[in-house]
């Protein structure tokens, strides 16, 4: 059984609210989505953001949506940026019931990933075409497609744009979110981008 991490959020999750009431599936989804508005994106609290100016999963979400977007019309011309946007838009879902995982919770990724498809497919289950977008976050998580790749790659890489924005904001190192991206970035448009947003760091020279 896998023992969740206490998750520090701004306000309970909201599809409490609904407890003993008959809604529509589409207004029980949106009270279900509205959880990840009020949590914290759990990495930066544990290096010392503060509580009160930490991003959630759904400012996360808008972020790697529109850089999704922007960066797939100007450099991705062949691939489907309606399927880009969808996977993008859901692939955090999971976090609405599991937290935002960090790997200082060690937790593997086996059984992140196994919780994660169980809370995907109760989240989805409830709503009108919910099995397209069960397979879409699947094709994210397998990762073999060349917008499931893109995506992951776009996930990664804004992760070090906020970096670069919290260390100037609150003269932090973050290099640990740098490390993690140098290991992982692999597209060479998207490294493009980050190798030149690495150079608006506080210390440019940090690797």
């Amino acid at each position: 059984m896998l023992k969740l991490p206490q998750m520090r959020t701004k306000n309970r999750n909201p599809a409490l609210l609904l407890e003993g009431k008959k809604v529509d599936p589409i207004i029980e989804f949106y009270f279900e989505l509205n959880h990840l508005k009020q949590l914290f994106r759990q990495g930066w609290l544990l290096k010392g953001i503060p509580v009160d100016k930490c991003e959630s999963v759904a400012d996360h979400l808008f972020g790697t949506s529109i850089l999704t977007l922007i960066i797939a019309d100007n450099h991705f011309e062949t691939l489907n940026t309606v399927k880009l946007l969808k996977m993008v838009l859901i692939h955090e879902l999971g976090e609405i019931y599991l937290g935002d995982i960090t790997p200082h919770d060690h937790i593997s990724k086996e059984m992140k990933h196994e919780w994660e498809l169980k809370a995907v497919i109760e989240i989805f289950s409830k709503i009108p075409k919910g099995k397209e977008y069960i397979a879409l976050w699947k094709e994210y998580e397998d990762g073999t497609t060349p917008e499931s790749k893109l995506v992951r790659q776009i996930d990664y890489m804004e992760m070090a744009f906020q970096a670069t924005i919290y260390e100037h904001q609150y003269n932090k190192d973050l290099q640990e979110f740098f490390n993690f991206n140098n290991r992982k970035l692999k597209n060479k448009t998207l490294l493009n981008f980050y190798k030149e947003v690495k150079k608006l760091r506080i210390k440019p020279n940090q690797k």
